[in-house]
């Protein structure tokens, strides 16, 4: 991940939270389908496997979380990553991001010293009603991408006089994260960001993703397609298609389709994943996708 910003974060910082949110707790249980054991805990490696490597993934864009209510199927929300997923912890954002503030934060933390595996679900009240809807999107959305391990979230109401210090805990958590991680520069909380001093870089060629033997062509096929393309509607459609058509290894960052053909501000990372996202029905109506399908498949010998 390469983000070219970078945030202050006071001490105090998760502390803060407690004090100044509405929140819910749960506590996180993975099983294995196929051999139906509930691992809890920190002693079922393959289960926490697997769900910390979907939260990577998905921070890493290799994947998608498609967050969608359960009970009202055209309602779809987004997520934002806040930090980069790490060693069992993962910072986030969920929600329709209409206004400034339309959206909960969440915090995941399977690498505690002093609780089982859980999550907070802070601020929700700015969306949800309930909480339950944001944690059922969220498991439903990692499941489909975790194989025969499924997480389930349970709601976690501390008994008459526990204490559960979670702010402080996950305030450690973040640290060991942090200090893990001091390679990756972190995005903020919400919309205010500290500029850091810009690097020279070197962006990866679109080549690298592309299908051996077919680099160039499809590289030209859609600089080719896109040149005179301003709209993310327009300008995805070949990216789309050659993606459904498997030329692709592997989906390519954002940040190298609009380097690689001076697309550079117009279109937003979460449309950029929604547009390569094969599932969704972006285009299902769309004659122009439809043709640009159709003459790849002339054009490279697939009919």
């Amino acid at each position: 991940m390469d983000i070219s910003t970078i945030t202050i974060y006071p001490k105090n910082f998760f502390m803060a939270f407690k004090f100044l949110c509405n929140y819910a707790l749960y506590k996180i249980k993975v099983v294995d389908k196929i051999s139906p054991l509930i691992f809890e805990g920190l002693s079922s490696p393959d289960g926490w496997d697997a769900l910390n490597k979907a939260l990577i993934d998905d921070c890493n864009q290799e994947i998608e979380l498609n967050l969608v209510h359960p009970k009202f199927a055209s309602k779809k929300y987004e997520r934002r990553h806040v930090l980069p997923a790490c060693r069992g912890f993962a910072s986030l954002t969920i929600g329709r991001y209409q206004t400034n503030n339309d959206y909960a934060s969440v915090m995941i933390n399977l690498a505690s010293k002093n609780y089982p595996p859980y999550m907070v679900v802070m601020n929700y009240k700015r969306v949800f009603t309930n909480p339950d809807v944001l944690t059922c999107m969220l498991a439903n959305a990692l499941n489909s991408n975790m194989g025969n391990i499924e997480v389930s979230f349970e709601p976690w109401v501390p008994a008459k006089g526990e204490k559960v210090y979670w702010s402080a805990d996950c305030m450690c958590t973040f640290d060991a994260c942090n200090a893990a991680s001091n390679d990756v520069v972190k995005k903020t909380f919400g919309y205010e960001q500290v500029k850091k001093k810009p690097t020279k870089r070197k962006v990866d060629d679109i080549c690298r993703y592309i299908k051996d033997g077919y680099e160039d062509k499809v590289a030209k096929w859609i600089g080719k397609e896109i040149k005179d393309k301003n709209e993310p509607i327009d300008m995805m459609r070949p990216m789309r298609a050659f993606r459904k058509l498997k030329f692709f290894k592997k989906k390519p960052p954002m940040e190298v389709f609009t380097a690689k053909y001076r697309k550079e501000g117009m279109i937003s990372l979460s449309s950029y994943n929604g547009y390569m996202y094969i599932k969704n029905d972006r285009y299902s109506e769309d004659d122009e996708y439809a043709d640009t399908i159709s003459r790849i498949k002339k054009d490279f010998g697939l009919v």
